[in-house]
């Protein structure tokens, strides 16, 4: 696929999958500085594997790295996930696991989904238990996550990448920093695609402004 026009020369079109919240802040911002004609398509990591396997996409973002016969992943970045409130949320003030787990489960929660993706990893990582709480709003899309809770709706787990703006002007706080957790982030790309310069350009644009 290509475009063409009256005064410029065929471009080429790579075709980028991703979370649309990783795309809005990583990836929108450098469009400028690609050589190629981009086409975009957002989804979960599943989706845009499947889509990969299909040739209808040259390079996926994604999460998750399956064990896939033709695909090749290349470590991207550690997305770093913490708790986050509203600026004037009044907040427990202990280091206790045991009183910040019980204040916490007391909280309204707001999640990505049902499942409490994320929410669920801090819950196991540091205090060896499932989450027992249930979020009062399902939003599946973090910019919305970060704009309900500057609005004072609950708490929630954001990436530190999405952040920055609103801690800087006051809209946001951090809770209980040290609980955290990290997530791997991949490019992902067939391999039969190893060697063309197109993908590998803008695969390094990528990895340069991560």
């Amino acid at each position: 696929m290509s475009f063409k026009s009256a005064s410029l020369p065929t471009l080429t079109v790579i075709k980028l999958g991703a979370a649309h919240e990783f795309f809005s802040e990583k990836i929108l911002p450098q469009l400028h500085n690609y050589k190629t004609c981009t086409l975009s398509q957002f989804g979960t990591a599943e989706q845009l594997l499947e889509l990969l396997k299909e040739d209808k996409l040259d390079i996926i973002i994604t999460s998750k790295r399956f064990q896939t016969p033709g695909v090749e992943y290349l470590k991207l970045m550690d997305e770093e996930f913490v708790i986050v409130a509203p600026i004037d949320y009044q907040i427990l003030e202990s280091d206790n696991l045991k009183l910040m787990e019980q204040w916490l489960s007391a909280q309204s929660w707001i999640s990505y989904g049902l499942e409490l993706p994320i929410i669920r990893r801090i819950w196991r990582e540091h205090f060896k238990k499932r989450p027992l709480i249930r979020p009062i709003h399902i939003i599946p899309n973090l910019h919305m996550i970060l704009k309900a809770v500057e609005n004072g709706a609950g708490l929630s787990v954001l990436p530190t990448y999405l952040l920055e703006k609103s801690l800087n002007d006051g809209r946001s706080k951090v809770v209980f920093e040290p609980l955290k957790v990290k997530n791997e982030l991949y490019i992902a790309y067939p391999l039969k695609n190893k060697h063309l310069p197109q993908i590998n350009e803008v695969m390094s644009l990528i990895r340069e402004n991560k």
